[in-house]
């Protein structure tokens, strides 16, 4: 698929574990914010698509290779695109590469289902989404 949304962060200190490296339970935010910049870079934020699109973005599965560690003061490149879209949900792959370097130190996956804002029920993707994701 086309779009990649991408931001930078240093790892601070507070998001290291006992062995020095960034916990894996901070990727997680760091995925979560690579998904807003997603929306937020075509306009759209989590409360305007719940207004324009009458949806909510459900995340339902969330795989994380971990590949290299990442240190304080690394500064941590997180791509996030739309890899596949189905008929409710989307796949996400994301990227996290430490800067200036290729090859990624995790790679995710993660599967997001649209639903009714009122219902919570699986909706069909927005074509409006479709459109801008493809």
């Amino acid at each position: 698929m086309g779009y990649v949304a991408t931001y930078e962060v240093e790892v601070r200190s507070y998001e290291l574990d006992v062995y020095n490296h960034v916990n894996n339970a901070v990727y997680i935010n760091w995925l979560e914010h690579g998904r807003s910049r997603l929306l937020q870079d075509k306009g759209f934020d989590y409360l305007s698509i719940i207004r324009d699109w009458n949806v909510r973005l459900m995340t339902v599965r969330t795989e994380i290779d971990y590949h290299s560690p990442m240190r304080l003061g690394d500064k941590a490149v997180v791509s996030t695109r739309v890899d596949k879209i189905g008929n409710t949900s989307i796949n996400i792959a994301h990227a996290i590469t430490r800067a200036g370097e290729e090859s990624p130190c995790a790679k995710a996956r993660v599967v997001v289902v649209f639903t009714d804002a009122d219902s919570g029920r699986p909706v069909p993707a927005p074509e409006d989404f479709v459109r801008l994701y493809t």
